[in-house]
């Protein structure tokens, strides 16, 4: 995070004042990751299946693409790291696409229809590499798995690998779902018994307890009769069935599950199911609170889920993704409930659903599936076959939604109007305001911190720059709070999504101040997430 930035020699009187405002994201919301060989180049060249977000300084991105960035060895596999692109090694994986990665203690673990990764001949469909190369995740002999990984998971030292394959590791009851060992490498069944599990595992995850969630289209997980499609495997190793319903199966979804996600907590779970556990609302999502199911939200109207009903057939949820309270969820649907711009990807907030962002012409964000979908200090990243993302034709295959994003603008008057809406940066570019005042008086501005995120944040602000002859300190209220935004320690409060804290900034001159003087305020929600900097230009005459 860049430091924040404000000139003081202010008089800030804090003005408290919290309103209702429209939902502020600029354009479409969304914005491209970089870009290829050249600044108008699209950073990508083909589908993006799969990220990992759990190094904070970087994103890994896995997918179907070659030259990430315009880095000849970034192919199905490569590195974000907010400014620049890089490969894993000069060997690129040349052969299938990446569609699951998972980061662990340096080395990163990749699954996919890939064979070879980085001319292994045995690093076929599930791979590590260890900062210098790549070389096999499980061990065995010859390469562990025959057939494509469809997600991976890693819960304390162990990799759980799931996919299509059978006889994982030369294991016969390694079908479909096998652990390996991180430190010794060797591989093994999570069942007793070859055949019980009996159909491919499509997602994973896990929650803070440490218990591992399958989700695909097997049946009879362990031989439970109605542990069909998911089923949860407690740290003892014991599988158990979620819940059940009224299906003929007995079980809660009797459908194929595409995608999980936790929260740590709860579960969340894309499936291809209507009516989940019998819930008129749980309609393709729902969540699992560790004994129940619950829809999430609804249709209007309150009778079906909020995902198209009536086009439940061609509805597919591929990916899911928590933040706090948040849910994201991405697929293939269109116009949800009947908003014309939810398309592909939506979130929930708690209690309802709704559109994320648009093309800024009133469509989706993006033509296309998204298949992949990560949280990172306050931004998601979405991938997909999309072509473009929130009007942005850079967006190819991959795009960033903020959704904690503070708007700082600034103006003279209480209410407005003022410069900067919609514009994000730690610099005040597109969002200063100038200001003259006669040496010996003092002039105030005005600066509104508008929540353009999808979640209330706690509002600090932080001043720095200085002037001769320019008084600067902040008050809220008649309460003088100028050392602590000088530390960046100050708190505005919460702010709720779409409204606003007013700031009322006053700036004095002595006799003989400087020409002129240039003052900075910049907001975050929390270290290490997007913040936004608006510019006072004080001219003395």
């Amino acid at each position: 995070m860049r430091p924040f930035i404000v000139a003081l020699s202010i008089v800030m009187s804090v003005v408290l004042t919290v309103a209702s405002l429209v939902s502020a994201t600029g354009g479409g919301g969304w914005t491209h990751l970089g870009h290829g060989s050249t600044a108008t180049t699209p950073a990508l060249n083909g589908s993006v299946l799969a990220f990992d977000t759990s190094d904070p300084m970087q994103t890994y991105v896995g997918g179907s693409f070659t030259n990430a960035g315009g880095n000849a060895n970034a192919d199905d596999i490569a590195v974000w790291d907010g400014t620049n692109w890089s490969a894993l090694g000069s060997n690129p994986i040349a052969s299938g696409a990446v569609q699951a990665i998972a980061v662990h203690d340096g080395k990163v673990y990749v699954g996919g229809t890939f064979t070879n990764a980085g001319g292994n001949a045995d690093a076929d469909y599930v791979a590590v590499w260890n900062g210098s190369s790549w070389g096999t995740a499980c061990n065995s002999t010859g390469a562990a798995v025959s057939q494509n990984v469809d997600a991976l998971q890693i819960i304390g030292n162990t990799l759980y690998v799931g996919g299509a394959f059978q006889n994982g590791a030369g294991n016969a009851a390694a079908d479909y779902l096998m652990a390996c060992d991180l430190t010794t490498g060797a591989a093994s069944p999570v069942v007793s018994t070859d055949g019980y599990i009996t159909g491919t595992v499509y997602a994973l995850t896990a929650d803070s307890s440490g218990n591992l969630y399958a989700g695909g289209a097997f049946v009879d997980m362990d031989h439970i009769t109605i542990a069909d499609h998911i089923a949860m495997m407690d740290t003892t190793g014991t599988w158990h069935a979620m819940g059940s319903g009224p299906a003929s199966c007995g079980c809660a979804i009797p459908d194929d599950v595409r995608s999980l996600a936790s929260d740590g907590t709860n579960v969340y779970v894309g499936a291809d199911s209507d009516n989940i556990a019998g819930l008129a609302q749980a309609d393709r999502v729902a969540k699992w609170n560790g004994s129940n199911w619950s829809a999430m939200g609804s249709a209007t109207g309150g009778a079906d889920g909020w995902f198209p009903h009536a086009q439940s057939t061609s509805t597919t949820i591929y990916s899911l993704a928590t933040a706090g309270s948040l849910v994201f969820a991405g697929g293939s649907f269109i116009n949800a409930n009947g908003d014309a711009t939810a398309d592909n990807v939506a979130y929930f907030d708690g209690s309802n659903w709704h559109a994320l962002g648009s093309d800024g012409a009133g469509g989706g964000p993006w033509v296309g599936t998204t298949r992949a979908l990560a949280t990172s200090f306050g931004r998601l990243y979405g991938g997909g076959n999309f072509t473009e993302a929130g009007g942005d034709t850079m967006a190819e295959f991959a795009a960033q939604f903020d959704y904690v994003q503070p708007d700082n603008r600034i103006g003279t008057a209480a209410g407005g109007p003022f410069v900067g809406d919609n514009v994000y940066n730690s610099t005040g570019t597109g969002q200063s305001k100038t200001l003259s005042v006669h040496r010996g008086h003092t002039g105030t501005l005005y600066v509104s911190i508008q929540n353009d995120g999808l979640r209330s944040g706690t509002a600090t602000v932080h001043g720095t720059g200085s002037a001769s002859g320019f008084t600067v300190k902040y008050f809220n209220g008649a309460t003088d709070v100028t050392a602590a935004v000088k530390a960046g320690t100050y708190s505005a409060g919460s702010i709720p999504p779409n409204s606003t804290i007013v700031l009322k900034m006053t700036i004095k001159l002595s006799g003989s101040s400087a020409a002129k003087g240039t003052f900075k305020v910049t907001t975050s929600f929390g270290s290490g997430f997007p913040e936004d900097t608006v510019k006072a230009l004080v001219k003395a005459t």
